[in-house]
């Protein structure tokens, strides 16, 4: 996957600007819902243009999309998603707007992706769901939940660079999903704060309006972070049959692609393996083929086996340093190197810096202190 493979779902990204379902136009209810200032209101019905209406066929003229109304079966890269991002961020003037908008996405906005959410069993169960509609409708970006001793992690991250809009994305999903939270489970197992792992934005100070907990920044992850026992809080809405039908009715109602493209499916595949990762030919049988028949889809996808296991290596390498690991030579053993020195040069190929240094800039950790292999 790179910026111009169309595996985004249209319909899918239409749910961020199509937000007709949730606003009225009443200026007030608007402002305050919002929390924008009411010189950036005027016009409820301009707003609404805006925001939804940028004359429709334009908005999607202008980022090379062809579409058709009623067509529920376009696909869309991430470098199209990023131009519509950028045209309603300058046609509002608003840097904070996937703030705003993520505070508008109630559960019923996310449709039967949110209904099959809601209606799991338990939190954990709520969030693996989100993760897995994540995967197949925008898989640029990666959610997943972790449970490391005591505390609790919905972990964002990039599969593929979003930026200049990385905050939008980040903005929207982390404020809708702690609205929703908030809503399912109770103050006993509320979160503890909210982590963004860029630095503060010139529109830090907003961040507060729409979080009742700590929002920290310069964090190792952007995570929503709770308390260990959230992950088994049931939840009130719990139903498995509906849950079920939810989700079948989503994916009848919206394709997907990203499962059918291979490079996407090899990186899912040698993450489960954490480490003991199996040779091509074993992968490719995994896969459902012959090695030679993985070499030759790979190729035409641009990309190696090799690529794409040091795209892993390397994710997996940042988690380690990032969540408080400090052995150099237990991640070599963990990322299967012949031995520390080997892992430090594909480490410094991979992020132009050695791990003491990348230790350093990132935790704080003195050079001196962590194992040298650099």
């Amino acid at each position: 996957m790179d910026f111009d493979t169309p595996c985004i779902p249209l319909a899918h990204i239409q749910t961020y600007f199509d937000l007709r379902q949730t606003l009225v136009p009443d200026a007030e209810w608007l402002a305050r819902r919002t929390q924008l200032a009411p010189m950036m209101v005027r016009d409820p019905h301009e707003l609404l243009e805006l925001i939804v209406g940028i004359d429709q066929q334009d908005f999607y003229r202008n980022a090379a999309i062809d579409y058709q109304p009623g067509d529920t079966g376009c696909f869309i890269s991430t470098r199209q998603v990023l131009a519509l991002v950028d045209q309603a961020v300058k046609a509002l003037d608003m840097p904070y707007l996937g703030l705003a908008m993520g505070n508008l996405m109630t559960i019923s906005h996310h449709g039967m992706a949110g209904v099959a959410a809601v209606t799991q069993p338990t939190v954990r169960g709520c969030l693996e769901t989100i993760s897995r509609f994540c995967a197949e409708l925008f898989p640029p970006l990666e959610m997943t939940a972790v449970v490391e001793g005591g505390i609790g992690k919905f972990v964002m991250s990039e599969n593929l660079s979003l930026a200049p809009y990385t905050h939008f994305f980040l903005e929207l999903n982390m404020v809708s999903f702690y609205n929703i939270t908030q809503h399912l489970v109770d103050e006993e197992h509320g979160l503890q704060s909210v982590d963004f792992s860029y630095p503060e934005p010139p529109w830090g100070h907003i961040y507060r309006r729409y979080f009742q907990c700590p929002v920290r920044f310069d964090q190792p992850e952007t995570a929503l972070v709770g308390p260990a026992s959230l992950a088994d809080c049931e939840l009130p809405l719990a139903n498995r049959l509906m849950a079920m039908a939810a989700e079948k009715t989503l994916f009848e109602n919206i394709p997907t692609r990203a499962m059918r493209l291979l490079p996407l499916r090899l990186r899912r595949l040698l993450l489960r393996y954490y480490g003991a990762f199996p040779s091509l030919e074993n992968a490719a049988s995994d896969l459902g083929m012959s090695g030679r028949t993985l070499r030759r889809k790979l190729a035409e996808e641009g990309t190696t086996y090799q690529q794409e296991l040091d795209q892993v290596r390397e994710k997996i390498a940042r988690q380690y340093f990032l969540r408080g690991g400090q052995s150099v030579t237990e991640l070599a053993m963990i990322l299967g190197f012949a031995d520390s020195s080997a892992f430090a040069k594909a480490f410094r190929r991979w992020t132009g810096l050695a791990p003491t240094e990348f230790l350093e800039q990132h935790d704080g950790v003195k050079g001196e202190a962590v194992e040298a292999a650099a």
